[in-house]
């Protein structure tokens, strides 16, 4: 119970850093920009495929009126526009939340910022990692739906049942692990000097245990208790997006704030020890 109570004070002292009343925002806005075009390109270039999986399984990951948007990114189709100028767009938007990231980390790390150039390049690296793993959270739900439809054409019925069960038990935890190793990897990416991994790991378990708490609070909280659509009207849904895309950047900051936290008090460390044996 201690350690716990420590552990809050020690979020609440890194939600209290300057850094943390301007870098949601920031990174915020630009995740925003990125949001319908990463799922349009993920849309076009899954257009042969059934989305109804894809839909199923975003579905039990975004609050409602996210999902409705990410619906219809999802569902754009590439016959009305040059697929290259599509995909070279996107990239180009995307790699714009990805320097975010960086920038945010380089503050929070105290780290001298990396050229223009090398920004540039590494950016459009997180988006294609950004990619690879979202993708890969999506269709392992959707591979583990086939598999069990194929066995179920193998196996008995009794056997069928606790194979389905079993599945249904470990299916959001791989998905909670999948989302670990994609903040985790971005993490990384965005830091412009080369840290252990092991700097990552507190604030990727906090971000991907939070994050998961908090989308299913915000929206049991939006299917029971809101009242946008009376106040805001059309543009109701459009607040929700807002409101949860800084909510979810919020918590990606106070994982690396956390991460920083840890990193340069053991540097500080290892400088003392250093000064001590001099």
């Amino acid at each position: 119970m201690k350690r716990f109570k420590t552990y809050i004070k020690r979020i609440f002292k890194l939600i209290n850093l300057d850094e943390m009343h301007i870098l949601p925002g920031h990174l915020a806005f630009n995740i925003v920009l990125m949001i319908v075009p990463i799922f349009s390109l993920i849309g076009v270039l899954s257009s042969n495929f059934d989305l109804t999986q894809i839909l199923y399984s975003l579905d039990n990951l975004v609050p409602d009126a996210v999902f409705n948007i990410i619906k219809s990114a999802l569902q754009i189709k590439s016959g009305s526009f040059n697929l290259a100028l599509f995909i070279i767009f996107t990239l180009w938007i995307t790699s714009g939340g990805c320097r975010a990231m960086m920038d945010s980390s380089d503050l929070l790390f105290k780290v001298k910022e990396e050229s223009i150039i090398k920004r540039y390049l590494k950016s459009f690296i997180m988006v294609i990692v950004l990619f690879l793993l979202i993708g890969f959270i999506i269709l392992v739900p959707i591979l583990g739906d086939l598999i069990i439809d194929l066995l179920g054409n193998i196996f008995q019925e009794n056997i069928m049942k606790v194979i389905t069960t079993g599945y249904h038990l470990i299916k959001y935890p791989i998905t909670i692990i999948l989302m670990f190793f994609l903040i985790k990897s971005l993490y990384l990416l965005a830091s412009s000097m080369k840290i252990k991994p092991k700097y990552m790991n507190n604030g990727a378990v906090f971000t991907t245990i939070t994050w998961f708490i908090l989308t299913r609070i915000y929206s049991f909280h939006l299917n029971n208790y809101s009242n946008y659509n009376l106040y805001y009207g059309s543009l109701a849904n459009i607040l929700i997006i807002l409101v949860w895309v800084y909510l979810m950047a919020y918590i990606f900051m106070i994982g690396l704030a956390l991460n920083a936290d840890n990193y340069l008090f053991d540097m500080k460390k290892k400088e003392d020890v250093q000064e001590k044996e001099i």
